[in-house]
C-alpha cells in the first residue's frame, strides 16, 4: 500500500517517557517526509506545548491539537476550530466545581486556570516526570506560570457567562476512584466526548472534535482516502483515529482496548516505536508486519 499520510500521537507514542524526542524518531519522520508522505501530529496538548517539538523536528507538518478540536496547517495557521457547546461547557464546569478537583480549560489560543499556585503544583508534577530534579521542576513551573503569556487566570464560575469559548477541558487527579466518579457524571452531558490520555486524567471536548473526526476532515482536505492513512497512538483518546485509519497502529505500551482495536502493533515509545513502524511498514512494505 502506498500511504500518503502518517498521523502520530505525542505522549506515550512519539515521545519518550521523559517527554523527549529521540533522534531515532526524528530521523524516521524526516525519512517519511522525503517520501512525500504528509505527517500530522495529533495530540491532546494545546499548541503552545507542541511548538518546541515542532522546532526540534524542523520540518513542516499538520498539527491537530486539543484532541481534535483545533487543526492547523503546515504553516501553523488555524484552519478549523470546534468549541464545546455552551450549555455542555456550563454543566461540565458545575460538576468540576462541586468536586473541587484540578482542571484547566483551553481554547485555540490560551489555557485558562483558576489560580497560579494550583497550576504551578500541577506543572511541577508533570515536569518532575521528565527526570528533572525536584527543585528544577519547581523553578521551571514557576517560570512558566509567571512569564508564559499563554495562561489566563479566570473565575470558572462565570466562564460561560462571560461568553468565553472552550475547545476542551483537562482534569487531573491521582485519585482514580474520584476520576471514575467524575467521568460517569460528565458522560451524562449531551454533546460531549469524554476520554483520557492517561490513568490520572480525563479530557472533555465536543463530540464532533475527536482525533478521528479531525483526521477524517484533514484527509478530505488533502484528497486522501482512509486506506492511505496510518494512525498510531497509545491511549483512549487515540482510539478514534486508529479505528478510522486504513492502518491503525498501537504502541506496544498502549492500553488494552487500543491494542485490541489496532491492525498492527509497533514497539514501545521507549524502544522508538515510530522508527520501527517507519522501517517495517513504510520503507519495507513487502516484508512481514510481525514484530
Amino acid at each position: 500500500m502506498n500511504y500518503k499520510l502518517l498521523a502520530t500521537d505525542m505522549d506515550g507514542t512519539l515521545l519518550m517517557d521523559n517527554k523527549s524526542l529521540s533522534q531515532q524518531n526524528i530521523d524516521a519522520l524526516r525519512r517519511v517526509k522525503e517520501k512525500d508522505i504528509e505527517i500530522a501530529i495529533c495530540t491532546g496538548r494545546p499548541y503552545n506545548s507542541v511548538e518546541p517539538y515542532l522546532r526540534q523536528l524542523n520540518f513542516d507538518c499538520w498539527v491537530i491539537t486539543s484532541n481534535g478540536s483545533v487543526i492547523r496547517d503546515k504553516e501553523g495557521k488555524i484552519i478549523s476550530v470546534i468549541y464545546m457547546k455552551s450549555e455542555a461547557l456550563k454543566k461540565a464546569i458545575e460538576i468540576l466545581e462541586e468536586e473541587k478537583i484540578y482542571y484547566h480549560i483551553s481554547d485555540e489560543k490560551y489555557t485558562y486556570i483558576r489560580n497560579q499556585l494550583q497550576r504551578v503544583k500541577f506543572l511541577r508534577k508533570v515536569i518532575f516526570q521528565t527526570s528533572a530534579t525536584y527543585w528544577k521542576a519547581w523553578f521551571l513551573s514557576l517560570w512558566i506560570v509567571l512569564f508564559d503569556k499563554n495562561y489566563k487566570k479566570v473565575d470558572f464560575s462565570t466562564f460561560t457567562r462571560n461568553n468565553r469559548n472552550a475547545t476542551n477541558i483537562f482534569i487531573y487527579s491521582e485519585d482514580t476512584k474520584q476520576l471514575q466518579a467524575i467521568k460517569e457524571k460528565l458522560e451524562k452531558i449531551k454533546g460531549v466526548d469524554v476520554t483520557s490520555s492517561g490513568q490520572n486524567n480525563i479530557e472533555v471536548l465536543d463530540n464532533d472534535a475527536t482525533k478521528g473526526k479531525s483526521l477524517e476532515g484533514l484527509a478530505k482536505l488533502l484528497n486522501i482516502t482512509k486506506k492511505e492513512i496510518i494512525a498510531v497512538g497509545d491511549n483512549f483518546n487515540d482510539l478514534s483515529m486508529i479505528q478510522y485509519a486504513g492502518l491503525g497502529v498501537a504502541m506496544k505500551n498502549a492500553e488494552k482496548e487500543v491494542l485490541e482495536n489496532a491492525d498492527w502493533i509497533t514497539k514501545t515509545n521507549e524502544e522508538h516505536g515510530i522508527d520501527y513502524l517507519v522501517r517495517k511498514i513504510i520503507e519495507v512494505p513487502k516484508k512481514s508486519m510481525e514484530i
